[in-house]
């Protein structure tokens, strides 16, 4: 079975961030064997939830779709270009190694291309203002005595692109009826359609012709088990729940030939029934019963069903299945609707749980994971996944529960320098805990980074004092 995880994530020029690099407990052990848990703590506004949206970027590329509108909004004022910078530890074939995806994304300037040589049957059509205007992929066999090789690198500025190292773009000129006007046209429908030139399939196509075995396998491997099995939950997903309007959750679709299994998201209204085909109704209601048998534990007496209401004629003209999702306590069936916050958010948060708990190529991506969910439930749940888990886990927090039941390389924390945005707390003994010497690090200061900017309660009384005023004309 071959293995895929993300070690290290390094941003610059994103959101508020000029600088910041974090990195998941295997980075130092290259171990793809047990749970990988890293959680990110910081104020309000301090960068949590732009290491989240970096990796909704790299879902989207790696599953070569379009970036989206609010893209732009990400590369840091006064900045034209944000960098990102994965690494993988990628086992393949009984050989490890570690590969290095480094993509920027540019803003356009005044000569954008024209949408309408943009596919008007895509899903998200909306005016897009930003490219790909670099890529590099660079691996190593984790061998002694190994280097970093450049596989491939990608330039583009405007009408300008051109593809690297040497070896590669001579490979590609050389036969001009075939490799050069594939390559010409990626470029093209990449830089028009907001894609990766890498990952979409025509730049798949062109790699397996150009790149040798081993690099076109990590390719593959990347896109295909990683892109695969890796959820990411953001305040968006929260904003449904919350407004008691639809419930997210991922389910097992099937397994393919070689053994990998692949996974299906749908969103499901909580207080309306859903018309779905009967395969995916199946697919769907046995992933609900998998997840009861998890909820009873957490909250005892209470599973989730997905509850036919008859069958019902589809567009295409197929027989699908109407159904709506119910909460069951002692014996009494409600709407999900009549659940409070945080029983909804754990029905969504669980089926991708259970994922990572299961399938070591899994990658749980939450924000805010602690949002509604009672503190000591949620550091048990967080220390199972951590202690017995597969896969990988990243969230972000302001619980500080967690930092009980974590060790100090599960925890990265913000500070309040953009050019160094996330740090570990160093000088941490077996014997300290962790809450307490992040409260300290926020009172006192620490001898790297300020991880707290300072508040005055008594400037924040006077400030709730003058706004009743003016409140009060």
């Amino acid at each position: 079975m071959n293995l895929v995880r993300v070690t290290e994530v390094e941003v610059r020029n994103f959101k508020n961030v000029l600088q910041g690099k974090v990195s998941f407990p295997s980075s130092k052990t290259r171990s793809l064997e047990n749970a990988d848990v890293l959680g990110i703590y910081g104020q309000n506004g301090s960068g949590k939830t732009a290491i989240v949206e970096a990796f909704q970027i790299l879902k989207r590329l790696l599953q070569g779709e379009k970036l989206t509108r609010s893209t732009e909004m990400l590369i840091y004022q006064g900045s034209d270009t944000s960098s990102l910078n994965f690494t993988f530890l990628v086992s393949l074939e009984n050989k490890l190694f570690e590969t290095y995806y480094s993509v920027d994304i540019t803003k356009f300037n005044s000569e954008k291309p024209d949408e309408s040589d943009i596919d008007s049957n895509d899903d998200n059509n909306d005016e897009v203002s930003v490219y790909v205007s670099r890529e590099e992929l660079r691996f190593k066999e984790l061998v002694k005595g190994s280097r970093p090789k450049t596989a491939i690198q990608y330039f583009r500025s405007n009408d300008e692109y051109t593809i690297a190292p040497n070896l590669v773009f001579k490979k590609i000129k050389s036969n001009k009826n075939d490799y050069f006007v594939s390559y010409k046209v990626n470029a093209e429908l990449a830089f028009k359609e907001s894609t990766s030139f890498l990952f979409r399939k025509e730049g798949l196509s062109l790699a397996k012709q150009v790149l040798n075995k081993n690099v076109s396998n990590l390719i593959d491997n990347i896109k295909q088990i990683y892109a695969n099995n890796l959820f990411v939950i953001n305040n968006q997903h929260s904003s449904l729940i919350l407004a008691n309007v639809m419930i997210p959750v991922h389910f097992r679709k099937r397994e393919l030939v070689n053994g990998e299994v692949t996974y299906g998201f749908i969103v499901l209204p909580s207080n309306e029934p859903i018309k779905m085909k009967i395969d995916t109704y199946k697919m769907v209601q046995n992933m609900f019963w998998s997840l009861s048998k998890v909820l009873k534990e957490i909250v005892p007496g209470l599973t989730v069903e997905l509850r036919p209401v008859g069958e019902q004629t589809l567009k295409d003209g197929s027989i699908g299945m109407r159904a709506e999702l119910i909460a069951i306590r002692e014996g009494i069936a409600l709407p999900i609707s009549c659940e409070s916050d945080g029983i909804k958010k754990l029905v969504s948060i669980l089926s991708s749980l259970i994922v990572m708990y299961n399938d070591p190529n899994a990658c749980i991506v939450i924000d805010e994971l602690d949002a509604g969910i009672f503190e000591f439930l949620l550091g048990e749940i967080v220390r199972i996944l951590n202690d017995s888990g597969k896969g990988q886990l990243l969230f972000t927090s302001h619980n500080l529960r967690l930092l009980e039941v974590l060790d100090k390389d599960n925890l990265v924390f913000t500070t309040t320098n953009p050019e160094q945005r996330y740090i570990n707390l160093k000088g941490i003994k077996e014997t300290n805990n962790i809450r307490d010497v992040y409260i300290r690090a926020i009172q006192l200061g620490t001898d790297e980074e300020s991880v707290y900017q300072e508040t005055d309660r008594y400037d924040i009384m006077d400030a709730f004092e003058e706004a009743g005023e003016l409140n009060n004309g």
